[in-house]
């Protein structure tokens, strides 16, 4: 970057604070609760392996409906990769042939938004920013442009990264705003390139991913209309958001809600979402842009991922138990109805574990600290630990704090968290219950007026 090293930056442009939703606490280094490998092992075999079973047959199912549509299914980097993984160890149990192409799709929801902002600046750049809400501008381009000749003036440090800032100094006709115009475009061309040559003469895309929002995908339909893009999630969810526009074109295979408080037992996973998502994760970088590869190709950036990080390894005790569980099965006990009905046991025990845990249960269902990618390091854990004698201001801020709310109430009340949580459940369902309640008063008033008129 114009002579500066990386060293430089990182002291210019440091990862502030406020760039985390811990922001301005001195938690405890040490989280409140050991993981507990073992358990973690037995609980992902027993709970989460008949869950990713049926995601897997569901996924070969919903696959059959895009034959003979040029489609393939696409798995994409990170956590598609081990589902892709799970999809051939289950074709191989259950001696079944997958039913579309398989490849591999390196792309993230940044990598995407990189690729598509020279064309799109005004629908792209809200989703860039929200990836360093609370940090400075001089940060966000520090993490998008690393490596690149790019010069950050330190004044950056200092100005927001807002939508409004980053349009100041993308669209200015200084050397800055030039070469970010310039970094971006090379972006934009290199992602078609990269599309190109990934899916081939595939029309019909499907991506296959945790999900959940499916933005990478929105991303693409908007940007590369001429293929017709699809998506099948482990699961569907609009964060109450309200469905978008691609909503129509993907689908939640093993959980799907546009509510995400009905009381439905698989929908509790969107209470605790890591625990779908850690056993996926592997210990590479996600994708954080393309280069050139050849006079008219180009390649993801970064190190290759080699098949030996898929499977399971040291430290990964919940995807080791997820995979105990494939191992176990075979084409009788793979049986559709068999299937199901395992997997739907194992999602009403999820749900009272997700949102009613026992202290005895969180060291079997802690997943590892949650990674910030992009050139972040911070790293937040799951559960926050208190200080000695925290009173009970510092003890609502940790259950607002925590990625898993239902299991650091535990932590916070341990001899209250079963009237909490039981309280808490109730209140974000009301307008479910008043459905169901507002019906039966109607009928109560007309009967009551009958009376009256006789």
């Amino acid at each position: 970057m114009s002579g500066t090293s990386d060293a430089k930056l990182a002291a210019r442009f440091p990862p502030p604070e406020a760039f985390s939703h811990l922001a301005g606490d001195d938690w405890p280094a040490e989280g409140p609760v050991a993981a507990d490998a073992a358990a973690q092992r037995a609980f992902a075999r027993d709970q989460l392996g008949p869950v990713f079973f049926q995601f897997c047959q569901r996924l070969h199912i919903a696959a059959l409906a895009f034959e003979g549509r040029q489609a393939g299914l696409f798995f994409v980097a990170r956590g598609g990769l081990r589902l892709r993984w799970l999809y051939a160890l289950w074709c191989r149990r259950t001696g079944t042939a997958p039913a579309l192409p398989m490849a591999d799709l390196f792309i993230s929801r940044v990598a995407a938004a990189k690729g598509c902002l020279a064309r799109d600046f005004a629908g792209v750049a809200p989703a860039l920013v929200r990836e360093f809400a609370n940090g400075s501008l001089g940060y966000m381009l520090r993490c998008l442009v690393r490596g690149r000749a790019v010069d950050l003036p330190g004044i950056l440090a200092h100005c927001p990264a807002t939508v409004p800032a980053f349009a100041e100094v993308y669209g200015a006709d200084d050397a800055l705003g030039m070469a970010l115009r310039g970094y971006f475009a090379d972006q934009s061309r290199l992602l078609g390139c990269y599309l190109d040559g990934a899916l081939g003469a595939i029309r019909t895309p499907v991506l296959v991913d945790s999900g959940w929002t499916g933005g990478t995908q929105a991303m693409l339909m908007r940007h590369f209309p001429e293929r017709d893009w699809h998506g099948l999630y482990f699961g569907r969810w609009d964060y109450g958001r309200g469905p978008g526009a691609h909503f129509g074109h993907i689908f939640g295979v093993a959980v799907d809600s546009l509510e995400p408080h009905t009381n439905t037992a698989g929908q509790a996973i969107f209470t605790y979402n890591h625990l779908i998502e850690d056993p996926l994760e592997i210990a590479v970088p996600s994708v954080e842009g393309y280069r050139a590869d050849g006079p008219a190709g180009a390649v993801p950036e970064g190190e290759a991922i080699t098949p030996s990080v898929l499977a399971p390894g040291p430290g990964d005790a919940m995807f080791s138990g997820i995979v105990d569980h494939f191992e176990a099965m075979d084409a009788a006990s793979g049986e559709f109805l068999a299937v199901e009905r395992r997997a739907h046991a194992a999602y009403r025990r999820l749900r009272r574990m997700i949102l009613w845990p026992r202290p005895a249960e969180l060291p079997a269902m802690l997943v590892r600290p949650r990674s910030a990618d992009f050139g972040r390091s911070l790293a937040v854990p799951v559960l926050l630990g208190l200080p000695p004698g925290a009173g009970l201001r510092r003890r609502l801020k940790s259950v607002g704090a925590a990625l898993w709310r239902p299991g650091q109430v535990v932590v916070a009340f341990p001899r209250l968290h079963w009237a909490i949580n039981g309280a808490h459940y109730l209140l974000r369902r009301t307008p479910y219950i008043w459905r169901h309640v507002a019906p039966l008063l109607g009928r109560g008033e007309r009967l009551l007026r009958r009376l009256l008129r006789r």
